[in-house]
C-alpha cells in the first residue's frame, strides 16, 4: 500500500496482490481512523460480493475468480457494536464483457491496483443493534 495524506484525508493505492478491506482495516486500525468515508477505482480479482436479505438477516454471497474492473468503491468506516473497525464497503464491477455486478463488498484483491480517496471525520462512528432491525445501523 502507498499512501499520501492530505488535510481531511489521504489517497490509498492498494497494490496488486493486495486483498483489498483487509489492507484498508488494517491502514484505518494503524492510524486509528474510526469514522470515515472513502471511494476508489482501479481493477480487482477474487472478488466475493454479497446482497443482503432484509426479510431473513443473510447475505447471499457469489465469487468472481477473474479480473474485474472496478466502475464504483464506496463505502464508510466505523465500529461495529463488538468494537470491531468495519470498513461498509459496496463495489460495482464489470467484466470483459462490460457486464456489471455489484453488491456488499466481501473481499477482492488489487489487479494491478485499486486508487481509493478516504476522507476522514473527526470521532467516531459506532454501529448498534436496533430492535426490529437485523442488521447493525450506524448510531447517530
Amino acid at each position: 500500500m502507498l499512501l499520501m495524506r492530505f488535510e481531511g484525508g489521504y489517497v490509498i493505492r492498494i497494490e496488486e496482490g493486495e486483498e483489498v478491506i483487509g489492507a484498508l482495516t488494517a491502514f484505518c486500525e494503524r492510524e486509528e481512523i474510526e469514522a470515515g468515508t472513502f471511494n476508489g477505482i482501479g481493477a480487482v480479482t477474487g472478488t466475493r460480493l454479497g446482497y443482503y436479505d432484509h426479510d431473513t438477516g443473510e447475505y447471499t454471497d457469489r465469487f468472481f475468480e477473474g479480473g474485474m474492473e472496478v466502475v464504483a468503491f464506496s463505502g464508510n468506516i466505523s465500529r461495529k457494536a463488538d468494537g470491531t473497525l468495519f470498513p461498509h464497503a459496496h463495489i460495482i464491477v464489470s467484466n470483459r464483457q462490460m457486464e456489471a455486478f455489484g453488491g456488499h463488498c466481501f473481499e477482492a484483491s488489487a489487479r494491478p491496483t485499486l486508487e481509493i480517496i478516504l476522507w476522514t471525520i473527526p470521532g467516531a462512528l459506532r454501529r448498534v443493534q436496533l430492535p426490529g432491525k437485523s442488521a447493525q445501523l450506524l448510531d447517530l
